[in-house]
């Protein structure tokens, strides 16, 4: 019974960084990157939403502030 208890306990293994760096540099070898037409038009889209996400705040923050104020006057 402690037999199979221990089973599932997996033993620590010592990090090392050369082995990080090479698992590293394998991992990025399976990577996809994107091409630059991609690159691009995807930068494209986030600056449009992020654009338009911050024009909204605005509006609503200057909508809000005025009504605040007439129900402070």
């Amino acid at each position: 019974m402690a037999a199979q208890a221990n089973q599932g306990v997996k033993t620590k293994k010592r990090f090392s960084l050369v082995n990080y760096i090479k698992e590293t540099k394998q991992e990025l070898k399976r990577v996809t990157w994107p091409t630059k037409k991609e690159l691009l038009k995807n930068t494209g889209v986030v600056l449009t939403v992020v654009i338009s996400f911050t024009i909204l705040v605005w509006v609503l923050d200057s909508l809000l502030s005025g009504a605040l104020k007439l129900i402070l006057k």
